[in-house]
């Protein structure tokens, strides 16, 4: 019987923002040499673990926070309390993100220390 070892990477991560572990939110990989290949994980408690191809990748940091509640008509008619949420890290580490990292073949740690403030 013949075992073929994976060549993908595991990045086991974390992530903090303004020096505080970020709760709960997304981290995306999108692969540097195709913009079609993304693969991403969930942040719990500010750790996080995907595997990947090997390759370069930009890196995406989504979350959101709570801005406030407000009052609204449930579909059952009676009054709720929704939360008023917003994203919660700055363009430049999602959507414009700055953010890269290399994944090799076997375990690839990554520390993800990042603020608001420019």
């Amino acid at each position: 019987m013949l075992f073929r070892s994976s060549n993908k990477g595991t990045v086991q991560g974390t992530v903090s923002l303004d020096g505080q572990p970020v709760a709960s939110g997304a981290v995306t990989f999108v692969q540097s040499e195709s913009q079609m290949v993304r693969e991403g994980a969930v942040i719990t408690n500010g750790t996080f673990t995907a595997t990947l191809a090997p390759g370069n990748y930009r890196v995406e940091l989504n979350g959101q926070k709570v801005v406030g509640k407000r009052k609204q008509k449930g579909f059952d008619g009676k009054d709720e309390e929704v939360e008023i949420t917003q994203e919660l890290f700055p363009e430049r580490y999602n959507v414009k993100s700055e953010l890269t990292a290399t994944v090799k073949p076997g375990p690839n740690p990554l520390k993800l220390v990042v603020g608001t403030e420019k």
